[in-house]
């Protein structure tokens, strides 16, 4: 199988709203830092600063998915849950990709499974991706 080129390449974090915000691979911590201090209202509860403000990246990881964040890094979707907004989002970002390759879906039980693309471009109903 050949080397998913586009794949690799995709890095950043499809935000609650549904928009795409591309990082730098191994910068997505301090992107969030970035948008908190631009203003982007869902990190601006206490309960997020005082996250933020803590640094532990795996409770910032998994506050951030509990609020619905979806970071792709790596060939990886880390999330846990999806609304349709962000579902057309990674279907197009995932557009220029080729169908046969397989990306990993990392959710809230910490398993790594693989799903091809074309199956992601299939669905309808955002619910599907994450269990």
């Amino acid at each position: 199988m050949q080397e998913p080129k586009y794949l690799n390449k995709i890095s950043g974090w499809i935000l609650t709203d549904g928009k795409w915000h591309p990082t730098e691979e191994w910068w997505h911590i301090n992107a969030i830092y970035d948008l908190k201090e631009e203003g982007y209202p869902i990190l601006q509860s206490k309960e997020t600063k005082e996250i933020l403000k803590e640094g532990d990246e795996s409770k910032i990881r998994d506050h951030l998915a509990a609020l619905g964040f979806i970071k792709i890094s790596r060939s990886q979707i880390d999330g846990i849950k999806l609304n349709i907004t962000q579902l057309v989002t990674l279907q197009n970002l995932l557009s220029l990709c080729n169908p046969d390759d397989e990306i990993g879906i990392l959710g809230s039980n910490g398993v790594l499974k693989f799903i091809r693309i074309s199956r992601i471009m299939k669905l309808k109903n955002p619910n599907a991706l994450f269990d």
